[in-house]
């Protein structure tokens, strides 16, 4: 065992969890535990307790101390407390053990109000930035709403769906709608008007009826233009512009979705190869009706 503790020292973990992977030891068991903890895989060590409890029980002490705060690590609070009263029933000669089993009751409970201050916290400063006229303040918070329960910060959700200045904001706070799979009438105003739609009920965005999703288009560019930064700005503004349009979806064939958004590409990287009547030419495509929608695009893209 005095290899695995010269090991740990040295911090060579995954050498200590590669030697002690079928081992029946408890103290090369604890020694995994460690290795575990300090690699960062909680989960893997929570595992390994619940697995090997009954050989680590002979340093009880020592198990329930790393037992207990793993859970609290984990936000586990509920199964620390239940986990603390197995330990409780448990016989005990030792005054140590029992002085800890008298302390953990208050670390587990302490440990639990700092992480609900810190979310309380923590949510006040999204709802804050919720309510900033800031973009950034603004799409930032929308970001860290993801993960987190909607309902908490459905109000200035909804309130900028409607009344938030800038396109792109209104719609980042819809698509957040749309991933929670929200299920109830909510109204939008998709640029000077305002309609009413079910989350829920809405396709996915970045996806091409009859291309596919954003990287089959991604490929569809490379294939044509054969230039990696040509081809990402297309995609780019592709992207862009399908957030302008939602809930609305591209209608576009695969040839009109080439030119049009190829041809805004080439003019954004000031290509010296840049005739829309070319590139009309090649797909049969009427060059002033791909110009309309170009100028269209433009103009939207100017506003968002």
């Amino acid at each position: 065992m005095d290899s695995l503790k010269s090991l740990m020292d040295k911090k060579q973990y995954d050498l200590v969890l590669k030697l002690t992977e079928n081992s029946q030891d408890s103290l090369a068991i604890f020694y995994r535990l460690s290795a575990l903890l300090a690699t960062g895989h909680s989960e893997d060590a929570l595992k390994l307790i619940n697995a090997k409890r009954q050989i680590l029980l002979n340093k009880p002490g020592v198990l329930m101390k790393i037992h207990i705060e793993l859970l609290c690590l984990l936000g586990k609070f509920d199964e620390a407390y239940s986990e603390l009263r197995y330990y409780q029933e448990l016989p005990y000669e030792n005054q140590e053990t029992e002085e800890l089993l008298n302390r953990l009751p208050k670390y587990i409970r302490e440990e639990e109000i700092k992480v609900y201050k810190r979310q309380e916290v923590g949510q006040d400063e999204i709802r804050k930035k919720l309510l900033s006229k800031n973009d950034v303040d603004v799409l930032s918070a929308l970001d860290a709403v993801r993960g987190q329960q909607v309902e908490n910060f459905l109000l200035p959700i909804l309130n900028i769906m409607k009344t938030y200045p800038k396109q792109l904001v209104r719609t980042y706070a819809l698509l957040l709608l749309v991933a929670y799979k929200y299920d109830k009438n909510v109204e939008f105003l998709q640029n000077d008007k305002i309609i009413t739609v079910v989350p829920k009920e809405l396709d996915e965005p970045f996806v091409i009826k009859g291309l596919g999703n954003i990287e089959e288009v991604t490929s569809l560019f490379q294939n044509e233009y054969h230039d990696p930064s040509l081809s990402q700005n297309a995609v780019n503004v592709l992207s862009s512009y399908m957030v302008y349009i939602y809930p609305n979806q591209i209608n576009y064939s695969k040839e009109e979705l080439l030119v049009v958004f190829g041809y805004i590409a080439k003019e954004l990287l000031q290509s010296k190869d840049t005739s829309l009547y070319k590139m009309c030419e090649k797909y049969g495509l009427d060059e002033q009706e791909i110009r309309m929608e170009v100028n269209k695009i433009k103009a939207h893209l100017e506003d968002f």
